[in-house]
């Protein structure tokens, strides 16, 4: 018998019949035509659905893409195109994101079965703690962006230009203001979990934090209106929501900070 396969049996008996082992089985290392060949089979296995999940949205992706576009805003307003190929762009990518979207779960299995043999178990649990949390964090600011954000700029935009100047929309910069604003308060949402997860593993502590509020409150502002500036006024949004959402991190960070005690 492998002497590996036998040392892992000896980890599980002295676990008092858990059958969880305390590392990776084997420290073997396996060569690396086998990893080539099933990094190769996960990544077909992603592709795949992938490809299908693009082919079956494109036909459908006018209706959707009216749904997107037109009913963002609150008056009855066209999409123009600049290009004879503008509108087949927009269309490919988002068919190309709302594969991509769909395929997320199937990347996030593949990935963690491809590195799990070489986890150990607490590895692996931190894994799954940070993943899911993150996903819905994101969700949940892409989901603000869109219903809260870009109506009320858009709004303002178009109220803005008066009747002397008559709005005319493009559907790609509309589609990449739309892309960008969902991106950004994604990533921005994630400030609370990141807090946490740092305080969790004693990078740094709440007071930390909270002493180096205004320093960075002034790396926001200045990222926000020297870096990412904007005329729309999203980079300013992104901002505000940066410092409150840093705020109630601060708030999270505290309460775990009064548990462990």
């Amino acid at each position: 018998m492998n002497k590996e396969v036998v040392k892992a049996k000896e980890r599980m008996s002295r676990n008092d019949g858990n059958d969880i082992i305390s590392g990776p089985i084997s420290d073997d290392e396996i060569p690396l035509m086998e990893h080539l060949s099933e990094l190769r089979r996960r990544l077909i296995a992603v592709l795949i659905p992938f490809g299908i999940v693009t082919l079956i949205v494109f036909p459908f992706s006018n209706i959707f893409l009216h749904h997107l576009l037109v009913n963002l805003f609150h008056e009855n307003m066209r999409i123009f195109v600049y290009s004879p190929m503008e509108w087949m762009r927009v269309r490919l990518l988002f068919s190309l994101l709302c594969a991509l979207s769909a395929a997320i779960p199937l990347i996030l299995y593949e990935s963690f079965a491809f590195m799990r043999p070489g986890l150990y178990p607490s590895e692996r649990k931190f894994f799954l703690m940070v993943v899911i949390p993150s996903l819905c964090c994101y969700g949940v600011g892409a989901f603000f962006a869109y219903f809260f954000a870009l109506p009320l700029v858009f709004s303002y935009l178009i109220a803005y230009s008066g009747e002397i100047a008559k709005v005319a929309l493009s559907a790609k910069r509309i589609f990449s203001v739309i892309l960008y604003t969902a991106v950004g308060f994604g990533l921005i949402f994630q400030i609370p979990l990141i807090m946490t997860l740092a305080v969790k593993m004693k990078l740094v502590t709440y007071s930390w934090l909270r002493g180096k509020r205004l320093i960075i409150y002034g790396l926001i502002i200045g990222i926000a209106f020297f870096v990412i500036a904007d005329p729309t006024g999203i980079s300013m949004l992104m901002a505000g929501m940066s410092i409150a959402l840093f705020e109630l991190g601060l708030l999270i960070t505290k309460y775990i900070g009064r548990r462990s005690r």
